[in-house]
């Protein structure tokens, strides 16, 4: 048991390591992910896989989309940029010049109604109705024309109902007719 016992290290190469092994850590996470995509292709089933790791053990590997450098990203947001103000540069030019269109078009169509006005109708735009026969009604006990003899004899209302009794909702009269409260 004894022969299994370990010398003690010294600790100074320990913390020069340790320090690379920080920096290298630190370097790696301050650089820009780059993103770098993978076809992984099962040989046994034909599985076909995108990742942006490694693939696993025996699988076909083909690179998809190779990783892009820093300069290659920038160039490509520069390019953005400047596509996205021509874009912009474009649609306020062809807003202006559909507006100037516009203003010309509505421009000539002014002038034209000056120079030529519109004729007046030749027929009126609504027919106009033909006049109401005016019927003059005789006194009182001829009749018209075509009405045959007598107006009905008039009679006289009914007198009101005599209210014998109510509940909450209605009441009733002596003949048992029912009236809303």
């Amino acid at each position: 048991m004894a022969a299994l016992r370990r010398a003690p290290r010294s600790t100074q190469p320990l913390r020069q390591s340790s320090g690379r092994t920080l920096a290298l850590l630190t370097l790696a996470l301050c650089l820009p992910a780059a993103a770098q995509v993978v076809r992984c292709t099962d040989p046994a089933t034909g599985r076909i896989t995108y990742t942006d790791g490694g693939c696993a053990s025996g699988q076909a590997v083909q690179e998809v989309l190779p990783p892009k450098s820093p300069e290659d990203i920038a160039r490509e947001q520069q390019q953005a940029e400047a596509a996205l103000a021509r874009k912009h540069e474009r649609q306020q030019r062809e807003t202006a010049e559909r507006a100037a269109e516009r203003a010309a078009e509505l421009e000539a169509a002014r002038i034209e109604a000056l120079r030529n006005p519109a004729p007046p109708p030749a027929y009126p735009a609504y027919p106009t109705p033909a006049p109401a026969p005016i019927i003059i009604a005789p006194p009182y006990g001829y009749p018209l024309p075509g009405h045959g003899g007598r107006p009905p004899h008039w009679r006289p209302p009914p007198p009101p109902p005599e209210i014998t009794r109510c509940n909450v909702f209605r009441c009733y009269d002596r003949q048992g007719n029912s009236y809303p409260r």
